[in-house]
């Protein structure tokens, strides 16, 4: 998870908190589960890759077509 989340996800907390407290339960379950989203997107695109990252220094395998050549 991402630390720069909890800058969006506190304050949101914050206010469900102030809705509930103030009679507007249902609008501070609505922003909970919004947080809950949030913070699960937040999680799903900062996962780990599935498979390496070669180097910059390595040699790949990739030739590009010769120059003044279309490549279809």
């Amino acid at each position: 998870m991402d630390p720069f989340i909890l800058f969006t996800v506190l304050p949101l907390l914050l206010i469900a908190g102030v809705l509930v407290w103030g009679g507007l339960s249902w609008v501070g379950v609505v922003v909970i589960v919004f947080v809950v989203l949030l913070v699960l997107v937040d999680s799903w695109t900062n996962r780990p890759l599935p498979f390496d990252v070669p180097d910059e220094d390595e040699d790949y395998d990739y030739e590009p077509p010769p120059a003044g050549r279309r490549g279809y």
